[in-house]
């Protein structure tokens, strides 16, 4: 239960007044039919891992809410995902981008280390990493024809999902993946203000202490291309730095954890890790300086 008491509650965008643009009405990429399968589908795949640590994970779906969110919530053994209408009528979200926000939440949930501080829930760049790392590839890693065919129309990183995964089909779920969070981070420029975020572009910034705030919106662009690019395995099992096995949610310890199932600099992984632009690793690192990560200096041909 989190130590902020009932009712804390993590969300995949800050506050907006975006509910005011909402048009129930008008065309959408994703229609209400979609929005609940979708949501049930993803909840239901999860349900299984919710019951290994003692909980039930319940969705709550509001197709006629206007709300431009969705949130994660626990309370006691109860862990929710609330999705809402507003957030699935706009029109940058496709269904796929629509799948990733709720990942995004379970990510919360499961993401593990690291944590938002003081609180139960993965920071936001962590539900993001998990979201494309993690989920993605449980619930799309299956459908080999239906990537096959979304790559025919592919927006995303072409050349960096060639280069990490040799793979056809491998590659095929690389750029469904990333193109569902370009769809995604649209969103979050359009929220923000900010120049549109692009799979050619780079946030370059480097934080001193790891953000677990939202980060901008090209950072939560490239941390989405980073979780499709780790072929790190993640133990579904497990949620690192969980308190319940001793380590500690923002420790050391926990991040030797997380290290285990994903992508760190530390573990000799040149390209899938955390952008420095949310996260700072606890660890030593033993790639990267001052001038710019190896995935800027070595894989510049192909971001």
């Amino acid at each position: 239960m989190s130590v902020l008491g009932t009712g804390a509650r993590a969300s995949i965008l800050p506050k907006n007044d975006l509910d005011q643009q909402d048009n129930s009405f008008g065309p959408s990429n994703v229609t209400e039919e979609q929005f609940n399968k979708i949501t049930d589908a993803i909840v239901d795949m999860w349900q299984p891992l919710a019951q290994l640590h003692g909980a039930k994970l319940v969705a709550i779906k509001a197709w006629n809410d206007s709300t431009v969110n969705a949130y994660a919530e626990q309370s006691g053994n109860e862990w929710r995902v609330r999705m809402f209408g507003g957030l699935a009528r706009r029109q940058e979200v496709t269904a796929d981008g629509f799948a990733l926000v709720v990942c995004h939440e379970l990510g919360h949930h499961f993401g593990g280390y690291a944590y938002k501080d003081g609180h139960w829930a993965s920071a936001e760049g962590e539900a993001d990493y998990f979201a494309t790392h993690v989920c993605a590839r449980r619930i799309w890693g299956t459908s080999t024809e239906k990537n096959a065919q979304l790559a025919q129309n592919r927006q995303g990183l072409t050349n960096a999902c060639d280069a990490v995964w040799k793979d056809q089909d491998e590659r095929n779920l690389c750029y469904r993946t990333t193109d569902a969070g370009l769809s995604l981070a649209r969103l979050l420029g359009a929220l923000g203000g900010e120049t549109m975020p692009s799979t050619e572009s780079r946030d370059m910034n480097k934080v001193e202490r790891t953000v677990t705030y939202h980060p901008r919106a090209q950072c939560r662009m490239d941390t989405y291309l980073h979780g499709a690019l780790c072929p790190a395995k993640f133990d579904l099992k497990v949620i690192p730095g969980n308190p319940s096995a001793g380590a500690g949610r923002n420790t050391p310890e926990a991040e030797a954890e997380a290290g285990k199932y994903s992508c760190m600099e530390a573990a000799n992984f040149q390209v899938g890790y955390r952008p420095r632009c949310w996260f700072k690793a606890l660890n030593e690192a033993k790639f990267g300086d001052d001038d710019g990560d190896l995935l800027t200096r070595n894989w510049r041909n192909l971001w």
